[in-house]
């Protein structure tokens, strides 16, 4: 909660999250909260992987944020687990699809008006349709229900717009209280008049014809959370600085394993208004004590200390973090291996209570082990090209553990199996 507060706050707000303690979530929690308390501003998210980008988006998505102000940039959206097309091409493909739903929406409200269905021929004629006849009768409306409160039949009878919601599953209006119909009537406006907001945001995309002006107006004007990650956003600074590219918060995850200079760029991929930034928040989340930034060059890693991450850097200044403080990944036995490296690290009550966590790991003596193997047919850990290192014993080692807990029955999604390296 603490790290929810700090990162709605302007300034910049440092987590630090051990492993299990729920980073994503919060990261998740703080775009929730900042898209609806601060509709008009744009906000930046930068991770290190398009893994933790699509776990990231995939997230938002369950939350209260309309698929059409949400967009991806790069290479990754192809392995979003979701059948909506965040990429650009595919955000201005589902406008498009949206302006002709909605385009035969406002068609059958001007047929239930008795009006000629050619107001929903364009979202501008839609828009005269709603300023000349919607709006314009639910002023009329609102002013015959200030006079006729005590009429409970009243709302039902006089709703200008009742034939349009007549084929809802249950009737909108009783008939039996003015105030709860009056209640249903505003929902009802506001169902027309949100549907009329979404073909004003359409407009543009009438007007634009190309699909590069299309994409780029949705970028640097309709999307209200952009995502991407940092070697995508040093590639295209230029492109963004072109376009005119607008945002107010930033917020990057995985930002221990982000070089320091991939983690400056996507603070500049605007231009400064009148001398002044516009940038409002900056939000780092990580953990300086997991994977450090891969340098490949070893003299840049020994001599220049570039393997060290702008948050690390920060940390180590002493510039005041938060650190998430209760994980609930791992049972308390696992987490007792690297709880120690972390400030008063606990666990979440669930997994005490939670009975996955307390029993036994059918045909495991332990919940961890270290297994020492010896060299497979003489040989140990081989290089056979450079860079491929391999180690066969232990390879054969994990592939029969892993037959062994399959025949006991454990599930193929519940068994990971992580190396070291390629080989």
């Amino acid at each position: 909660v603490e790290a929810i507060i700090s990162g709605i706050q302007p300034g910049l707000t440092m987590v630090v999250g051990p492993p299990g303690t729920g980073k994503t979530d919060t990261a998740v929690q703080i775009l929730n909260v900042l898209y609806h308390n601060c509709p008009s501003q744009r906000t930046l998210i930068i991770t290190h992987s398009n893994q933790a980008l699509n776990d990231l988006f995939e997230k938002i998505m369950q939350r209260d944020v309309p698929a059409r102000y949400l967009l991806r940039l790069g290479q990754g959206e192809q392995e979003l687990a979701t059948d909506l097309d965040f990429s650009r091409q595919g955000r201005v493909n589902a406008m498009l699809v949206r302006r002709l739903e909605l385009l035969n929406e406002v068609e059958r409200l001007a047929r239930s008006l008795q009006l000629p269905e050619d107001v929903g021929y364009t979202c501008e004629t839609a828009g005269y349709f709603w300023l000349l006849h919607v709006y314009s009768r639910w002023e009329q409306f609102l002013a015959a229900c200030a006079e006729n409160k005590e009429k409970a039949t009243f709302v039902r009878d006089r709703f200008p717009f009742k034939e349009f919601f007549s084929d809802t599953p249950h009737p909108v209006f009783t008939g039996k209280s003015f105030e709860k119909d009056m209640r249903a009537a505003l929902g009802c406006f506001r169902h027309l008049k949100t549907m009329f907001q979404e073909l004003e945001e359409c407009r543009a995309f009438e007007l634009l014809k190309s699909t590069a002006d299309r994409a780029n107006y949705l970028m640097t004007k309709q999307a209200k959370i952009v995502a991407m990650t940092c070697t995508h956003a040093a590639l295209k600074r230029k492109d963004f600085l072109q376009l005119g590219f607008k945002y107010d918060n930033l917020l990057m995850e995985e930002s221990a394993q982000i070089l320091e200079i991939e983690t400056f760029i996507p603070m500049l991929l605007q231009r400064q208004e009148d001398g002044h930034a516009r940038l409002k928040r900056c939000i780092l989340i990580g953990d300086h004590h997991q994977l450090p930034p891969v340098v490949k060059n070893m003299a840049f890693q020994k001599y220049s200390h570039m393997d060290q991450s702008l948050f690390t850097r920060f940390v180590r200044l002493g510039i005041p973090y938060i650190e998430l403080n209760a994980q609930g990944r791992a049972r308390p036995s696992i987490a007792k291996l690297y709880n120690w490296r972390y400030r008063d690290l606990g666990d979440l009550p669930y997994l005490k209570e939670a009975a996955i966590f307390n029993r036994a790991n059918a045909g495991f003596a332990y919940d961890y082990q270290l297994v020492d193997v010896p060299d497979h047919n003489g040989k140990g850990e081989t290089t056979p090209s450079p860079w491929f290192y391999q180690n066969e014993g232990e390879a054969e080692y994990i592939v029969s553990v892993y037959i062994y807990m399959r025949l006991l029955g454990y599930p193929a999604s519940k068994i990971s199996i992580l190396t070291t390296y390629n080989g």
